[in-house]
Parts: structure tokens; C-alpha cells; sequence
């Protein structure tokens, strides 16, 4: 069952529609999406969490925030960790669809009511050239509101502008500040009170064996412990990691990151910032102490793309980075390709450079390194051939959590018994060399992607997910079975994830969006990586070519959109017809 509430914006009318939604249907938000983009609607707004997002369980903390981008002119589908999924569940909300425009700028109040839940307009409580952190302090009730704000660049629609949940969880790609802003709201404020949903036997246990495990592996312990994910650079990752405008040789940022440096500036150990998850990958850091712990949450594209600077810059303005494109509203990969010039950055400076920056006169932010009017997140698609194949391919564009990095099945980086968890993804034992994209590589990428796929459908958050975390199939697949009272199996997870991409292709197509972007930028293709372990790689354009053609076919993808007949058309179809429904129902 699927509740939907709908917001007409410019008339403050609202209604509710509930209907039955198969998990196989995929998930309600992009039905959703794909039904607006078929009726020529492009000014909405949805916030959702799939089946499992918002349970009080271990990797359950992600909600989504979807709309047109401003970037790609594509569908964008922003996850947002943190307290935003658990106060849509709190409300029993699976999706808050917003159209049209407001005559002023507007705050939106969300709700419980006696019937469900109610939405109460008013008049911004805060100006337009108000930070995050202002309107959030101008809005916030109790500190158990959720609330979704924007800063002047998004209210003046600039396309990297953010939306910052609690002061600290921004959308990262998508330039979805901008919608929100176009839609003349400044802040949604979430009053769902205080998360008090009991575990599920099955929530209970996965959690509990889930933080078991957490030491005995590697990697989630890195990310629980400090200084966590987020500083995740490394002078021995020349080849995987790649500042700036990846440049063939190291940057002076990347040749003297030490992560240690920033343990002295932590203020949070994240274990407060993902409700009922172990993990606590989101530490916060602060140079100010009248700055809100949220406010220097760090994600792995906050501190670390900025920390790559070919100018190497110290901590202190490392750390004042990341908040500051919190407390403004911008995404930190377009600030930090806005400040590439800008020499001698410090905490003092640096303020005033990103205000200028995102100035409605200011410079377009653009490169000719941009994928899909994107900035490529900081992880070199040379070295990382497999995920470049994601970045190009992607619907929403180059995002760097589409599926697992190559350098988790190298032995050259990792130990064998890591390596060898992609085994059962469709890698061979022993894994596979970083930079190489042959045909031993295809069907893990296309398990992989699917999986992962699933994964965002779901709600779940891949931080915890398998083949390289502690959460497993089987037991995702059996909280799924729990949530919806049928069998649910690997391969449901997988057509799931495959459904997604469909729905998200599709729409795509019907916006527009030309296929020949289906590609890396040819400096990928061009320009040798120069010293380290991956010297002289390059992505071979060849196989770059057979390895897309490999996925699409898998896919059942055509160019632009989906092929005509085939069992992801059909189900993209369902999904269309069942939004249809629910749309109608709630107009």
C-alpha cells in the first residue's frame, strides 16, 4: 500500500490518495516522475522513501528527493541520509509531491492529524537571503523537526544550489536547490515529533549481527571509527582518488592528506546522525564552536574534494569548506570546481569566495570534464574503469555510489578474503585489476548495478550493503518479505533494480535527454595516469564501447529510451499506469 500526499503549491490545495503498489513495480516516486514527465510537467517536486527506508534497522536511514535538474535537464534523484526517512515513516508518507509555484516566498509545515497528515502553508519565516542554518533556527520548533531548507543560491534557482535537511544532509548532485527555489519554497519543516517505531524481530536481529561483525571487517570498521569515510584520501591512491580536474600526476593535495590531521576538529562520532544504524559513517567536524554539530556532518564528497586541491589546503579550511556549503545551500563538487582559481583560501576568505562564486552574475560553474552537466565525483573513472562505465551510462548522471569501486576486488589493495566477497556478483576469484574494463568484468558490472539499483528502490543504504559490508541478500530480501508480506528473493532484488534504471531511462527519453551523453569525457580516454601503481592507464575506448553495449542489452535499453517490447517496458508501463491512478485519485 502506497500513501501519496499532493501539494499544489500555487493554491495551497492538498490531497491524499492511498493505493495497493507492488514491490515490483519499482519505486512509487519515479512511477511517479514518469507519469508527471508524460503529461509535460516539469515543475515538481517529490520527497519518498522506498519499502524499507525508515525502519529502525541497520542501513534503513535514506530518503529521496527527485525533480527535473536544473544540470542534466534529466530526472535527478538526490538520497539523503540522516532523520528525513524516519519522519516520512513516523507520518506514514511514501511520497509528498509538490507542483506548481507559490505567489511568495513560502514555508511548508508538515504534520500528524487526525486523518493523516496536514500541510499548513504560510508566508516564509525567513528572508530570501537567509542561510540554512538562519532559516533553520527560524523555523525549528523542537529538535526533533526535520527540516529541508535552502539558501539564497537556491532560492535564486542557481543550478548547484543544495537542499540541507537538519542543517548537515544535503542533496549532493542535481542541482535540486534550484527546484525547490523555483517552486518559490524556502524550507518544508517535518513535525513528526520523536521516532518511537519498535523493531520487527527481523529489524532487531540483522541490526544486532550487523554490529557484531562491524570490527572484524576492514571497511565498515574504517567507517564507523575515527576519523571515518568521509577523509578517505590517501597519497597511495594515485589512480583511484582524482582531485580537481584529474590531472595524470598526483596533486599536491592528494601527495600530503594525512586523515589524522582532522581528528583534533571532530565534534560528533556520527553515532547521532543516522537513527538506529550502527554504522555511523557521519562524523561532524567544526572550526567554530558556535557552528550546529550537523552543520559539519562530512560525506564522502564534502572534506575529501576539496581537501585534493592541487593547492593542498590546510584543515581548518578544509573543515570550514564543508560547512560552509551547508550553511549556504550549495553542492560541495560545484563550489569546489567554482574555487579552482581562487588562490590563498583560508576560513577567512573563503565565505565571501563561495558567496561570489554563486552569485546570480557570477561566471557559469562549467567544465570540459562535466558529464552530463555534472561535475564527476572524485573517484578517477581510469583507474576505476568499472564505476566510470556507472558514471556514463547512469540516468541521473555520474553518480559515484551507482555500484561497488573497482578497488575493492584488487588484491594489489585489498586482501584476498575482501577481494573475494565479489564472487558472488559475478567476479572471478581472485578478483580483477583496477584499470581494466574486458569482457571478465561485464557480467559483475551488470549484478553489481542491479543490486544496487535494488538497493536505492528499497531505501537501503549501500554504506551497509553488500558484497563488501556486513547487511547480506539474504537478509534484505527477508526484511522485504516481512514488509510486504510475499517471498522476495534475489532475483526480485535484481529485476527490482533493473526496473528502477527502466523508469528512470524512460523518463529521460520523454525529457529529452540525448543519448549521445552516454559517454566519459574524451580526457579519460586521452590522457595516461603518470606514476603509481596504474601508470599509463587509460579507459580503452573499445572496450568501453563493448562493455555499455553489454549493459544496455542486459538492460534493455536502446537509444534514447527502452526497447519496445521486453519485461522491463512492460513493468515501467504497470508502474506508469498504477501513478496514473494515484495522481488522478488525489486530484
Amino acid at each position: 500500500m502506497a500513501t501519496i500526499v499532493v501539494a499544489s503549491v500555487s493554491g495551497h490545495k492538498t490531497s491524499t490518495h492511498r493505493s495497493d503498489w507492488p514491490v515490483e513495480a519499482g519505486p512509487v516516486h519515479l512511477g511517479l516522475s514518469h507519469y508527471l514527465v508524460s503529461q509535460g510537467i516539469k515543475d515538481f517536486f517529490i520527497i519518498a522513501r522506498g519499502m524499507l527506508a525508515g525502519a529502525p534497522a541497520v542501513g534503513s536511514a535514506v530518503a529521496t528527493i527527485t525533480a527535473v535538474s536544473p544540470q542534466s535537464g534529466g530526472l535527478a534523484e538526490a538520497k539523503v541520509e540522516g532523520p528525513l526517512a524516519h519522519a516520512l515513516s513516523a507520518l506514514g508518507i511514501d511520497a509528498l509531491v509538490l507542483q506548481g509555484r507559490a505567489p511568495q516566498i513560502s514555508g511548508l509545515v508538515v504534520k500528524p492529524s487526525a486523518d493523516g497528515v496536514v500541510l499548513e502553508w504560510a508566508e516564509s519565516l525567513a528572508m530570501k537571503d537567509a542561510t540554512v542554518w538562519e532559516t533553520d533556527d527560524a523555523v525549528r520548533v523542537s529538535e526533533s523537526d526535520v527540516i529541508l531548507a535552502i539558501g539564497q543560491p537556491g532560492m535564486n534557482q542557481h543550478p548547484g544550489a543544495s537542499i540541507v535537511t537538519n542543517r548537515g544532509f544535503p542533496s549532493a548532485q542535481g542541482g535540486l536547490g534550484a527546484v525547490m527555489g523555483a517552486l518559490n519554497v524556502k524550507y518544508i519543516a517535518i513535525r513528526a515529533g520523536a521516532f518511537t517505531r519498535t523493531q520487527t524481530e527481523t529489524e532487531g536481529r540483522l541490526t544486532r549481527e550487523y554490529e557484531q561483525r562491524i570490527d572484524s571487517n576492514p571497511l565498515t570498521k574504517s567507517e564507523r571509527d575515527l576519523p571515518g569515510f568521509a577523509l578517505w584520501p590517501s597519497p597511495d591512491l594515485h589512480g583511484y582518488a582524482g582531485p580537481g580536474d584529474f590531472p595524470a600526476t598526483p596533486s599536491p593535495g592528494l601527495a600530503k592528506f594525512s586523515a589524522l590531521d582532522y581528528l583534533p576538529w571532530v565534534v560528533d562520532d556520527g553515532q547521532e546522525a543516522c537513527p538506529g544504524c550502527p554504522q555511523a559513517c557521519l562524523k561532524a567536524f567544526s572550526v567554530g564552536s558556535t557552528d550546529p554539530v550537523d552543520g559539519g556532518r562530512a560525506h564522502q564528497l564534502g572534506m575529501a574534494s576539496f581537501a585534493m586541491r592541487k593547492d593542498a589546503p590546510d584543515e581548518r579550511t578544509v573543515i570550514s569548506f564543508n560547512s560552509l556549503c551547508h550553511k549556504l545551500g550549495v553542492e560541495h563538487l560545484v563550489a569546489e570546481q567554482a574555487l579552482r582559481g581562487e588562490e590563498a583560501l583560508s576560513p577567512d576568505t573563503l565565505e565571501q569566495a563561495l558567496v561570489a562564486a554563486f552569485a546570480p552574475s557570477a561566471a557559469p560553474i562549467n567544465s570540459a570534464i562535466n558529464l552530463k552537466g555534472m561535475v564527476v565525483p572524485p573517484f578517477d573513472p581510469r583507474g576505476n574503469q568499472g564505476l566510470g562505465v556507472g558514471y556514463a551510462l547512469n540516468p541521473t548522471g555520474p553518480r559515484y555510489d551507482v555500484l561497488e569501486h573497482d578497488i575493492d576486488f584488487d588484491t594489489a589493495f585489498l586482501p584476498p578474503e575482501r577481494v573475494d566477497r565479489g564472487t558472488g556478483f559475478g567476479l572471478p576469484g581472485g578478483g580483477l585489476p583496477m584499470g581494466t574494463l574486458d569482457s571478465r568484468r561485464h557480467d559483475s558490472l551488470e549484478q553489481l548495478w542491479l543490486a544496487w539499483s535494488g538497493f536505492d528502490a528499497l531505501g537501503v543504504c549501500e554504506y551497509a550493503a553488500p558484497p563488501t559490508r556486513e547487511l547480506t541478500i539474504e537478509g534484505i530480501c527477508v526484511l522485504v518479505s516481512d514488509h510486504s508480506g510475499t517471498p522476495f528473493s534475489r532475483e526480485d532484488l535484481l529485476r527490482l533494480g533493473k526496473v528502477r534504471l527502466g523508469l528512470l531511462r524512460s523518463a529521460n527519453a520523454i525529457l529529452g535527454v540525448p543519448a549521445v551523453e552516454d559517454t566519459l569525457p574524451d580526457h579519460f580516454f586521452e590522457t595516461p595516469i603518470e606514476g603509481g601503481m596504474l601508470d599509463g592507464v587509460v579507459v580503452d575506448r573499445d572496450d568501453f564501447q563493448r562493455a555499455a553495449e553489454y549493459l544496455m542489452e542486459s538492460f534493455e535499453w536502446k537509444s534514447p529510451g527502452l526497447k519496445k517490447v521486453g519485461q522491463v517496458s512492460t513493468a515501467v508501463e504497470a508502474a506508469h499506469v498504477l501513478a496514473a491512478r494515484l495522481m488522478e485519485g488525489a486530484q
